[in-house]
């Protein structure tokens, strides 16, 4: 099913919960900002899934919050990964709770995770999330390179860390991560970052571009590979600030509390999708994904 904008709709993020484990400054919460305590069950999110697959859903992602934090993160993956038509299973996630959970999560059909990364340096580390576990993440990434790979470290890229890319990039290229370099997303949610903490990506994909082997353009929100040396790839997702960033975009959005949310942007929207699913009522299921697409319109023109 296209929306009006002869767009379709290919992956589903969830939010699985609304709790973390870290307090980073800079977190827009995927645009939520209800702080429902309500979280789908797996076979829930499961069901919710196999609707979506009956309008041209064929990946999901999964978010938080934190997902790791979720007892159940196994389950919630084994659920979707029972679902006919699904084809990629990935997981954003700090990282913090990985190492232990890395091998449960391949073995319940997880194909893939992108873990935040943004420093090396531990204080600063401490500062940007309020938690002193950089080792855990570590931790966690060597478990995902051996169970979960590609693994992708998400480097949100802000006035504070942007000394860090060259150690990144060297991180990245030794260890046959991607690294994935992602402007600052401002949500129109409070947020202390949201003013200084802005810092553009055209230096270094005007960098990038001089230093390339090859440069490959993605269809999804006509995002930039850059594949250098020694195989290191650096994918830049530049702001969502512009019409061709909306143009590309293919996906909806689950919240933690069961609404499905056309857009990351806008919060007047939602579709409750799982108050008609704890009712057993299919049709409604079908009939919420169908208004959620209806409604899709590009933020930016």
């Amino acid at each position: 099913m296209l929306d009006p904008h002869g767009r379709p709709v290919k992956g589903l993020r969830i939010s699985l919960t609304e709790r973390c484990n870290l307090r980073c400054d800079y977190c827009h919460r995927e645009g939520s900002d209800t702080g429902a305590g309500v979280e789908m069950t797996p076979k829930e999110v499961g069901t919710i899934v196999r609707v979506g697959t009956g309008f041209g859903v064929r990946a999901v992602k999964l978010t938080g919050g934190e997902p790791l934090v979720r007892k159940d993160i196994s389950d919630v993956v084994a659920a979707i990964r029972a679902v006919e038509g699904i084809r990629d299973i990935s997981m954003t996630t700090n990282g913090v709770l990985l190492a232990a959970k890395a091998t449960g999560l391949a073995a319940a059909g997880l194909d893939r995770v992108n873990v935040s990364l943004d420093t090396l340096d531990p204080a600063l580390y401490r500062e940007m999330t309020g938690v002193g576990t950089l080792d855990d993440v570590l931790e966690g990434l060597d478990a995902a390179i051996e169970h979960l790979s590609p693994v992708k470290l998400n480097f949100v890229l802000t006035n504070r860390n942007a000394h860090e890319l060259d150690r990144l990039m060297d991180y990245a290229r030794d260890s046959g991560a991607i690294l994935q370099v992602i402007e600052l997303v401002d949500t129109n949610l409070p947020c202390d970052a949201y003013g200084g903490a802005k810092f553009s990506a055209a230096p270094l994909e005007e960098r990038l571009s001089r230093e390339a082997d090859m440069i490959i353009r993605r269809s999804l929100h006509a995002r930039t590979k850059y594949k250098l040396s020694g195989g290191l790839t650096v994918e830049v997702v530049r702001s969502m600030h512009n019409s061709t960033f909306c143009a590309n975009c293919s996906r909806l959005r689950l919240t933690a509390n069961g609404h499905l949310k056309p857009c990351l942007m806008r919060k007047d929207n939602l579709f409750d999708i799982l108050t008609p699913l704890r009712t057993d009522d299919i049709d409604a299921c079908r009939k919420a994904f169908e208004r959620a697409i209806v409604a899709r319109e590009p933020y930016f023109r």
